[in-house]
């Protein structure tokens, strides 16, 4: 689905760690009006599952980011390190501080940046602990997960050769 202020996309993806396990389902939200974006994890009957694809057990994973904006038709938004992860319970824990106050000591983070990523942190903590998060990974219908397609492939570029997520160049700059 896609608007000018919101994406949500899903990907059925394999689990890399157990080559035979039944694969899973990454739905994917950004937001125009936000300074974070979701990885939600489903089953492909649409429940909501925890895994441990980076070592740490969760369901969601929430990145503090710059908002949503469209390159042509695709949705850009920038990590800013800041991360939650959200366990099915709705238990979370804030991770990667360290690495997002290098980032900003490196320059890779605008100061303004930061001050957003801070405010969009503490928004996406009022989300958790609402309950509003659990009402939007409960909106889409457990179903569609079952027609997620397979990951595009992709590939990296230098981040000169994007401006619209590079230091300096970006709009959130």
């Amino acid at each position: 689905m896609r608007t000018e202020e919101m994406y949500l996309g899903q990907t059925l993806e394999p689990v890399l760690r157990e080559p035979t396990a039944a694969p899973l389902v990454l739905r994917h939200y950004a937001f125009a009006d936000e300074w974070f974006k979701l990885n939600a994890t489903f089953d492909v009957d649409g429940d909501l599952i925890e895994t441990d694809a980076i070592g740490e057990t969760f369901a969601v994973n929430c990145d503090v980011s710059t908002p949503l904006t469209w390159v042509g038709a695709d949705a850009t938004a920038v990590d800013l390190f800041l991360d939650v992860l959200v366990s099915a319970d709705g238990s979370y824990r804030v991770i990667d501080r360290p690495e997002f106050e290098e980032a900003c000591s490196r320059e890779l983070i605008s100061r303004a940046e930061a001050v957003h990523a801070e405010a969009g942190l503490t928004r996406l903590l009022h989300w958790v602990t609402t309950g509003r998060l659990q009402d939007l990974l409960a909106d889409v219908p457990g179903h569609v997960a079952s027609q997620a397609p397979a990951p595009l492939p992709f590939s990296r570029a230098p981040m000169s050769d994007v401006p619209a997520v590079a230091p300096y160049a970006r709009s959130t700059w």
